[in-house]
C-alpha cells in the first residue's frame, strides 16, 4: 500500500486520477508487488521474466521495467541484475518476506533497506508515507517492536495457491 500511497502522492497533479476513480492502467504498484511476494522462495530474491510479467499485467514490459525501476528508486526492491529481460529481484522486508525463512533485519542489511510505513491517515496525510531510511538499529527496534507479526504474522488469502493453499509456508 505504502507503495501505491507513495508513487500517487508524487505524480503531478494534473496526471493523477479522479479523486474515488482507480486508475485502470493495469499496473498498480501494490500488484506488482503482491505478484512479487507470491513468488518468495526463502531468504532468495525474485526471479522474474519481465515480458511475461508485463503480459499478464497487461503492460508493456517498458512500462513493467519503468514501476519496477520506480519501485528499485524508492528502496522497495533491490535489482540484483537483469539479463535478457529476466531481473532478479530483493524485496524490502517491510514490505514482504516469508516467517521462519527470512529474518527481516538480515534481509534489511543485505541492500541497506530503508524501513516503510503508510501514515495512519492513508492518502489524506500531507506525507503518506514514512521512510527511515537504513539503519541497523531502527531494524532491530522494529524486530523486537513487532516480533510476533514477524515470527508467525496472520495470514490472508491474495489468491496466491503457493502461500496459501494449505498453510503458511511455500510448498517444496
Amino acid at each position: 500500500m505504502a507503495a501505491d500511497f507513495q508513487y500517487r502522492h508524487e505524480q503531478p497533479a494534473e496526471s493523477r486520477p479522479a479523486k474515488r476513480r482507480r486508475s485502470d492502467d493495469g499496473g498498480n504498484l501494490l500488484q506488482i508487488l503482491i505478484r512479487l511476494a507470491c513468488q518468495l522462495r526463502g531468504d532468495a530474491p525474485v526471479v522474474l521474466d519481465l515480458t511475461d510479467e508485463a503480459d499478464d499485467l497487461d503492460l508493456t514490459p517498458a512500462v513493467l521495467q519503468e514501476r519496477i525501476m520506480w519501485l528499485v528508486d524508492h528502496g522497495y526492491l533491490a535489482l540484483d541484475g537483469q539479463v535478457d529481460g529476466i531481473a532478479r529481484l530483493w524485496i524490502n522486508p517491510a514490505v514482504a518476506f516469508l516467517p521462519h525463512t527470512t529474518d527481516p533485519r538480515v534481509a534489511a542489511a543485505r541492500h541497506r533497506f530503508p524501513y516503510i510505513v503508510t501514515d495512519e491517515k492513508g492518502m489524506a496525510a500531507e506525507q503518506p508515507v514514512h521512510v527511515a531510511e537504513y539503519d541497523a538499529n531502527g531494524w532491530e527496534y522494529v524486530y523486537r517492536l513487532n516480533a510476533e507479526q514477524f515470527e508467525d504474522p496472520p495470514r490472508f488469502s491474495f489468491g496466491c495457491p503457493l502461500h496459501h493453499a494449505t498453510g503458511p509456508y511455500p510448498l517444496d
